[in-house]
């Protein structure tokens, strides 16, 4: 299983850098990919058990609603 892993791994993140490289720049789909990376964090921080990790979603959930309050 590791050795899949340890395979498999790199070349997912290649396949989404190589996606990610290719959005245009738009602010409407940056905004957009914005709440889709909060989702994948909160999702990231609910398996975790560690406090600090559910302090630091706060914190950038807060920094996120200040900005649009601008």
């Amino acid at each position: 299983f590791k050795i899949m892993l340890a395979f498999l791994l790199p070349l997912a993140s290649k396949v989404i850098s190589d996606a990610v490289a290719k959005i245009p720049d738009n602010e409407e789909l940056g905004e957009q990919l914005i709440k889709i990376c909060l989702v994948i964090l909160k999702k990231a921080v609910a398996l975790t058990k560690t406090d600090m990790d559910d302090k630091l979603l706060a914190v950038v959930e807060q920094a996120i609603n200040n900005r649009e309050e601008v």
